[in-house]
């Protein structure tokens, strides 16, 4: 019981001290053993409703391997894609290395892009006024065809949103535009992985993010992402909404895709595994196509996940991580930015709480507790 007690402070203190207002944590064993705590309230305003089962959370780059990867994944399957074929074939980019390198170097971040640009600088302010969203994404999209990669591909990793960003528009091109293609992933009711395509009003719903300087308002129910909001809040790499429950249904659904069943996912048996295959990962790197691997001795998912476990983050504090050989998926959903994206206490409290979820784990599978 010591653990489970353990776990339960653990997402309590997070709210104490300040990581953020509002921490929902799960734990799921392949063998059907399982559990859920939340703690704090979905805003820190006086009065705010509490974080719980119903609360939604901006997922941030979550999005990337669950959406984005994932629709890679189906158009590769379905052939309507491949993998080896340069990105100048699938997109009107403008600088030739990048034309001339594989898809597949977008989904490990070895394409040479840089992390990020503030394309919203020069396009939000007038979609504030003017509500022009779907231009904004157009000028945008030039832009990206423009950039000019920061190293030549494949000679480092380099996470990078305007990877993603661009492999969205390849799978549009290939297929159909996201927002119109992407239904979610974990069911189609209420507590669906989702979009929140914009305008949107402020949904009590949601826990809140930031305090935007340039938005002037705090960010509830509109994606925290300055370049997704900008483009209309459905992006590759930012955008993806969705409570604990959703996100721990998708954390499940790969959990057994990376063990040889990908009926979940919709996609073939072996595609997972092969995806996650370390041969990917940069000799340098840490990352596989459209998913990231503990990093030795300094991992956020702490020290007891595998070799083989793969995970991601999301910079509103977000996080999944997933053994498929021990055969354990842990989900952290918090707002860390709220009420500014200045606070990094999440850097330590994300091992802190996978240590005491493992030890969880070790606990249950003792009979110590049920």
């Amino acid at each position: 019981m010591a653990e489970a007690l353990r776990v339960g402070h653990l997402v309590r203190q997070g709210v104490a001290e300040g990581v953020a207002s509002a921490i929902a944590f799960a734990i799921d064993v392949a063998d059907g053993a399982g559990r859920a705590w939340y703690a704090g309230h979905r805003s820190p305003d006086p009065g705010a409703p509490p974080c719980d089962e119903a609360t939604v959370f901006d997922l941030a780059s979550l999005t990337k391997p669950l959406t984005t990867t994932l629709w890679t994944m189906r158009l590769v399957a379905a052939g309507r894609l491949s993998l080896e074929a340069p990105v100048g074939d699938l997109a009107p980019v403008s600088d030739p290395g990048l034309a001339s390198t594989p898809l597949w170097r977008l989904l490990d971040h070895t394409s040479g892009l840089p992390p990020h640009r503030r394309y919203y600088e020069g396009l939000g302010p007038s979609v504030l006024r003017s509500g022009r969203h779907a231009a904004a994404r157009s000028a945008l999209r030039r832009m990206l065809a423009a950039t000019t990669p920061e190293w030549p591909p494949g000679r480092r990793e380099i996470y990078s949103d305007l990877g993603f960003l661009l492999l969205e528009w390849i799978c549009e091109r290939a297929d159909a535009p996201l927002g119109e293609r992407w239904s979610g992933l974990a069911g189609h009711g209420e507590d669906a992985l989702h979009f929140r395509p914009l305008p949107a009003a402020p949904d009590p719903l949601c826990a809140a993010t930031e305090q935007c300087p340039w938005r002037g308002r705090v960010m509830q129910g509109e994606v925290h992402d300055d370049n997704a909001w900008t483009i209309g809040g459905i992006a590759g790499h930012a955008g993806l909404f969705g409570t604990l429950e959703a996100v721990r249904g998708a954390g499940r659904a790969w959990l057994r895709a990376l063990r040889g069943d990908g009926a979940g996912l919709g996609l073939p048996d072996d595609v997972v595994p092969a995806w996650t295959a370390r041969r990917w990962m940069h000799p340098q790197g840490t990352r596989v196509l459209g998913w990231d691997t503990p990093t030795p001795g300094a991992s956020s998912s702490g020290r007891h996940f595998g070799r083989t476990a793969v995970g991601h983050l999301g910079f509103t504090g977000t996080s999944i991580w997933l053994d498929p050989v021990a055969g354990v998926s842990m989900v952290l959903l918090t707002n860390r930015v709220c009420p500014s994206r200045d606070s990094v206490a999440i850097r330590a409290y994300r091992p802190a709480i996978h240590d005491a979820g493992h030890a969880w784990i070790q606990a249950a599978a003792e009979g110590r507790f049920t």
